[in-house]
């Protein structure tokens, strides 16, 4: 069953980019972005055990972060 929502310009464009192609659809996207809170620590476990957070990250990126921070404004390396 579909059900209609109204949503703002921003957040369709917010939505749109999140998309990963053009076979998928904006439900997709909020199942893949949008979770329930979590109460218990036995949820957050349950959580990371069934569904392990994305590997999105740039590793590469984090690490010229890590190696150059602190460079430009002289604090701590």
């Amino acid at each position: 069953m579909s059900k209609c929502i109204t949503i703002d310009d921003a957040t369709y464009k917010l939505l749109l980019s999140l998309k990963e192609g053009p076979r998928d659809s904006f439900t997709k996207v909020i199942r893949r972005n949008v979770y329930k809170p979590l109460e218990t620590c036995g949820e957050l476990l349950d959580s990371y055990e069934n569904d392990p957070p994305p590997q999105k990250a740039d590793l590469d990126r984090l690490s010229r972060i890590e190696r150059e921070r602190g460079r430009r404004s002289g604090g701590r390396k």
